[in-house]
């Protein structure tokens, strides 16, 4: 279902999120909705902030699109120096992907992330990073 949509089925508050380098409103989901019901749950364009395992802030824009096997989501990250891609699937209220980046100033990386889907649209997790000791951990937001 289109953000749109969503807007028109019900008042939906809105939470406002601000960082240095991007920002965006975050719609929050219909009470009793779930991520089953409607495959477009998580598709869209997002505003993420996180900390690398190095707690190294970043922040900037992520885009889940469909993949090219059912089932499956293709993920970009735009962020502070870099541009990553990755392939994910979602179980229940469970995002796993797979991740590597394509372009940075830090050369190739790649790792793994799991988030959780919020009732809010947000999701919530970590990033691992082939080779590196510790966990990151990032908040994506819905854009409008």
């Amino acid at each position: 279902m289109a953000s749109r949509d969503l807007l028109r089925r019900a008042a939906v508050p809105a939470v406002l999120l601000f960082s240095l380098t991007a920002g965006g409103v975050a719609m929050c989901g219909l009470p009793g909705d779930t991520l089953e019901d409607d495959r477009e749950g998580i598709l869209g364009t997002y505003v993420v902030n996180g900390a690398d395992p190095s707690e190294v802030e970043y922040s900037g824009t992520v885009t889940i699109a469909e993949g090219d096997a059912p089932g499956e989501y293709t993920v970009q990250w735009i962020i502070t120096g870099a541009i990553q891609e990755g392939t994910g699937v979602l179980d229940g209220d469970v995002f796993l992907v797979d991740w590597r980046t394509v372009s940075g100033g830090r050369g190739e990386s790649g790792g793994t992330a799991e988030y959780t889907v919020g009732d809010d649209g947000v999701l919530r997790g970590t990033r691992t990073v082939a080779g590196a000791d510790g966990i990151g951990t990032e908040e994506i937001f819905p854009e409008p």
